[in-house]
Order: C-alpha cells, then structure tokens, then sequence
C-alpha cells in the first residue's frame, strides 16, 4: 500500500491517522476508518479489492465512502464487509460459493448478501463464517475438509446454520494456502 511493489523489511506507514481495523488476505488487504470508510489495496484479479476492476492497487482506493463496521479478508482472493445496519455484503472469487450470494460468480463490488441480523464475519480459505445478532452460527463456501462444520463435505453457496445460538465471538485464524 506504499505505492511501490518493494519488498519492505521494517513497517512502512500507509495512512497517518484514522485507521481502526484492517484485514489482510494472501495478497490483498482492507483497511476501515474511524469515519465507516472502507479502502483496499493489493492483488485484485479476481475483483476482492471491490473497486469494479481487476486492477492491481498499490495504494489505498476508497471503496465506500462510509456505513462499514467491519471488515474480513480471505486467504484466496474473497472479502466481506458488515456495515453498520447490521448487513452483510462481499466480493472477489466465488468459485466455492465463498461469497455466499448463491452462485460462484465472482463480483467486483461489494454485493449485499444479507440485510441484517449480522454481528460479525470472517473469511476463510475459500469459505466464511457469520455470526448473527441473535447468537447464532452460519457458514458457506468450500467444504472439502468439513471446514462449514454441517457434518458434509458439500460446498454451500448461501449461508447455512450451524448453530442455532449461544455463540458470542467470530475469531480469524490463519489458514494454510492450499
């Protein structure tokens, strides 16, 4: 996000203030401001960077200009967001249904998947978790190893529950690029 492509070996700042979370994917990353906007920058080729294109960004592009909460970033080329109404929205690859829109087209601005209800969302290796407000625990997107947790091994393209309550807290754990 430094405006070049060099390798950097010390932290290199991008942005001076306002910041209060990123994501960072495999080769893409997010960053949220303190005023709900939403910027990205990286490897785009498959649209995860939201800005319409399949164009490489080496600085941060402002996707939205307010209204996010939360942002995630997927370890093969997907990301979601929450805005602040409780709705969940995502774009880049969709070819395991990781976008959870119900096909495995790829989209390159953000797309609404849900309209509210989310407290929180993560983006795995190719799937990805949400927990609504009202506890309860859904998943979509690649399910070669059981990663959705619904005891099958079929990919979802839409978010199915796993858990029906009692879960307070997504956490993004690295997951190994295969």
């Amino acid at each position: 996000g430094d405006g070049t492509t060099t390798q950097r070996n010390i932290p290199t700042q991008i942005l001076a203030s306002g910041v209060s979370q990123i994501a960072a994917g495999t080769s893409h990353s997010l960053i949220l401001k303190s005023d709900g906007s939403l910027h990205s920058f990286g490897l785009n080729d498959n649209g995860q960077l939201g800005d319409g294109s399949t164009t490489q960004r080496n600085t941060p592009t402002q996707i939205l200009a307010s209204g996010v909460s939360q942002i995630a970033a997927g370890d093969l080329g997907h990301s979601l967001i929450l805005k602040s109404d409780g709705s969940l929205h995502s774009f880049g690859l969709n070819d395991n249904g990781q976008l959870g829109d119900g096909t495995t087209t790829q989209r390159n601005t953000p797309t609404q998947i849900l309209a509210s209800g989310v407290a929180q969302a993560a983006a795995g290796g190719g799937h990805s978790l949400i927990l609504k407000s009202d506890g309860s625990l859904h998943t979509f997107g690649k399910n070669n190893s059981g990663q959705l947790g619904d005891g099958t091994t079929t990919q979802r393209n839409t978010p199915t529950q796993i858990l029906s309550s009692g879960v307070a807290r997504l956490s993004e754990q690295p997951v190994p690029f295969a």
